[in-house]
């Protein structure tokens, strides 16, 4: 059963505020953890929905800090961030006349509700999963579930889950069950799996070989598998990745070579 993900980001990071205890999220182990409670056997994408600032705003430390967490998460595999530009309102107070500006999130509920139904009708998954508790998604949840599939709700503890998406959806998940499994405390990056050194290019290469067995004819870019190829068995960090490689092709048992599209590519010299 093919699974698609939506997610809020907006609620998604405010129930992640107050509920999840400043574990960082490993968004590709909550993915396959997402699939596997729905009883799925394979993600069709996940979709990241959320609004960014423009103009002078956009130079803040914080506007920067999500932008590269955004980055981040379109690296996993399987992972869109679809951003929309914030607009920019403002109020005048009744008691004082003071003109106050704000800036707020505009399309994000539209285009995720269309993009639910659009994508239901065309058969493009089975089954989805909405990470928000928002009652305006309601009426998306029984629509896609009035073409023939199922919709599921996910929220952080049942933060904000309004009682009408709960009634709309086939169930509703908790991320904090599965926090001890997608979630970790470290403050630096996710740290690497401990091996023997003896073992570990061992390790190294055989992901190699699997990755040329998953892609027709073998092609495996040198960017998609230092930044994207999901594994459990090897460092995530890009940098020590890299180093790996280069010490394989320099033991000639990786070797670089010409992909037919004129880039880059990687293969186990056989």
């Amino acid at each position: 059963m093919r699974i698609a993900i939506f997610i809020d980001g907006k609620n998604f990071y405010a129930g992640w505020r107050d509920k999840a205890e400043g574990k960082k999220i490993d968004f590709s182990k909550m993915a396959r953890w997402l699939v596997d409670r729905t009883n799925g056997s394979r993600m069709w994408g996940a979709y990241y929905y959320t609004g960014i600032e423009i103009g002078n705003n956009a130079n803040s430390d914080g506007q920067q800090k999500l932008l590269n967490f955004l980055d981040m998460i379109e690296m996993q595999p399987g992972f869109f961030v679809k951003r929309f530009p914030r607009k920019s309102q403002s109020f005048k107070c009744e008691h004082c006349g003071k003109e106050n500006h704000y800036t707020q999130e505009k399309e994000v509920d539209t285009t995720m509700v269309a993009d639910m139904l659009r994508m239901a009708a065309v058969n493009a998954f089975d089954a989805l999963i909405l990470i928000s508790g928002d009652a305006d998604y309601a009426p998306a949840l029984e629509g896609v579930q009035g073409i023939g599939k199922q919709a599921y709700v996910a929220t952080w503890g049942g933060a904000g889950l309004s009682g009408r998406i709960r009634k709309a959806a086939f169930d509703h998940i908790d991320l904090l069950s599965g926090i001890d499994i997608f979630g970790y405390s470290d403050n630096t990056e996710e740290p690497c799996p401990q091996y023997k050194v003896e073992t570990e290019y061992d390790i190294f290469v055989e992901e190699v070989r699997k990755a040329q067995k998953k892609f027709e004819g073998g092609y495996v870019g040198i960017n998609y598998f230092i930044t994207r190829w999901d594994s459990d068995l090897i460092c995530n960090s890009t940098e020590d990745r890299k180093k790996m490689l280069d010490t394989l092709v320099e033991q000639e048992r990786v070797e670089i070579y010409d992909a037919p599209d004129g880039k880059k590519a990687i293969r186990v010299k056989e």
